[in-house]
Formats: C-alpha cells, structure tokens, sequence
C-alpha cells in the first residue's frame, strides 16, 4: 500500500476514533480493492462522544490507546500489526496536545523496558511512523525516546543496535541548532572547497540535477524575486550538492550543474548522504549566519516560506 493508501486507511480509523464530525475534513474516496487491511492486534479504542473536541479526544486517545495491548509479551507480535497499530496511534498524534503525546510515548517507553524483543519491534514501528519514507510525519522528537530505548537495552546484540545507532548520531548531527555537518565540495568549475555558510541565511537543496522534483524546485527558486534580491544582496545564498555521487558520474553532473544560476553555489559533496540527514528528493535545509540549522528535511515551498517568515517578507 503506498503512503496515501495507508494515510487514506488510518485516518478513516481514527476519525472513527475521535469522532467523525470532529476530524472536519472528508478524506479521498477510495475503492475498497485499494486499501490494504491488516488483521489488528487489539481493537483500537474510541474516544468517549462526551469529550468536546478533537485534541481533547486525541488526547484521550494518548492515554489509552494501548490499553489492551500486552506490552509484556516475551514472543514477537506480528510486524506488520503493530506497524498498522502504531500508524493509527500516530494519526491521532497529529491532533493531540505535544504534552500528552510525549508523555505517551514516555509511558510505552516505560512499558518496553526489560524486554529486547518488543523494545527492538517498537523501534521498527517508530521508525515507520516517524522516521521513515511512509512515515505520516517526521518527528525526531517522537522517535529519539525508542532509539535510547534500543541503544539502552543491554541484551540486544551490538549488531542489531547498529542500525540504529547510526540513525540517532546522524539525527544529533543534524538537530535543529546544531551546526551544519562540515562537507568538502567539488564545485561546478572543478575547484574545491569546503562549504561555509556565509550570508545571514543559507537554503541548502540536496538532490540531482536531472531529477523531475529537483528540477521544479529549482524552477520555484528561481521565480522567487525576493530570494533573488536577497541573494544578489548577500543576505541569502542558495546551494545545490548532490550527495550521492559516484566518481565517475562526476563530469556528467558537473556539466548539468554549469547550468545553474551563477550565484548559486553548486557541486557534489561525495560521502554527504551519509552525513547529512535525508529523508526525501530534494530535501532543503535552511541554516543561519554560523552555519546554525534552522530547519531540515523541507520541501522548497516549506524552505522559501521559511525564509520569507524569519525577514519578514
């Protein structure tokens, strides 16, 4: 099932949750023979009619949600399920109050403790729900609490941690005020440099220079007038890197990339993909004047908004 299947399913079961008049929005009309159902580990509740509204019911759904799931299972629960489960349990998150959210996610936290199995299932869930390419949303937030989980856990071999590990390094490494990881770069002339933010505020796209999507983002920045006054200005620089680059598909690139406007900062940075955090093509950061992250894993009408938000434009 793909991304829109899935939200389409779990949002009809959390509407149903919370009620359906308070969700306040019709959901795409599907053919059942396009929806996927997953037999559910345990029936999902539903918030009482009596609760006046949808983060009120949300919330309740926060505190109870897993009220009769049996978190001390010592044998693995099927996968796919819980994955299904987990992506109701988020669904409502969207509408629940950030408090009571993070204190559920504390309490299952709590409840998987001392057990490896269900403590490595719930990563996997977590990170479908919030990490991942289906992922409803990113939430770093949200996903930390089960990577600690997993990296805490003593009777998990070094080996199954290591995936996770590298994800929890890798998000530190890109948390929102940290500085933007340090990447050399063979710019579109051949030279290279590192690249340092120089002006008040930097976008930074990640993606290929002959992908469709890269291709409308640069079309968007490129009609952006007030990005390109800032840019002529030297308040704002616009870089593109490509960070999956192999050497030998350097002189194609570089030839694509010769194209790009010319104030726009443009090259491959090889090995970035394994430094920067990446969830989409393109992605955009959006940093400050010492390199500062103010932002990641944008889309560009996310990255110009952004900027047109912090000057006031």
């Amino acid at each position: 099932m793909d991304k829109r299947k899935k939200l389409t399913h779990r949002m009809a079961i959390v509407m149903l949750a919370v009620g359906m008049a308070a969700v306040g929005h019709a959901l795409p009309a599907r053919a059942e023979s396009e929806l996927i159902y997953v037999a559910p580990l345990f029936e999902y509740p539903i918030a009482p009619e009596e609760l006046p509204d949808l983060q009120t019911k949300s919330d309740w759904l926060m505190e109870h949600f897993w009220d009769s799931f049996n978190f001390k299972s010592t044998t693995n629960v099927d996968q796919n399920a819980l994955n299904d489960a987990f992506g109701v349990y988020s669904a409502a998150m969207m509408y629940a109050s950030r408090a009571k959210a993070l204190a559920s996610v504390e309490n299952i936290v709590k409840s998987i403790k001392g057990n490896p199995a269900m403590t490595l299932q719930f990563a996997k869930a977590a990170e479908e729900a919030f990490y991942g390419p289906r992922a409803i949303g990113w939430s770093d937030e949200v996903y930390i609490p089960f990577l600690k989980a997993v990296i805490a856990d003593k009777k998990l071999s070094d080996t199954r941690k290591a995936r996770y590990v590298a994800q929890y390094d890798n998000i530190k490494a890109n948390a929102i005020g940290a500085k933007f990881p340090k990447l050399r770069m063979t710019l579109r002339d051949g030279r290279h440099q590192d690249f340092q933010p120089s002006t008040d505020y930097t976008i930074v796209e990640i993606g290929n220079p002959d992908c469709d999507d890269c291709r409308f983002a640069r079309m968007k920045l490129e009609m952006a007038s007030d990005l390109k006054t800032m840019v002529e200005e030297k308040r704002l620089t616009i870089s593109f890197i490509v960070a999956d680059a192999v050497p030998e598909e350097e002189s194609d690139i570089l030839t694509l990339l010769s194209d790009y406007p010319a104030a726009w900062i443009t090259g491959i940075s090889y090995g970035a993909d394994d430094k920067l955090d990446i969830r989409q093509t393109p992605t955009f950061y959006v940093l400050g004047k010492k390199g500062e992250i103010l932002a990641k894993n944008l889309d560009v009408a996310g990255a110009v908004d952004m900027i047109r938000s912090i000057t006031g434009k």
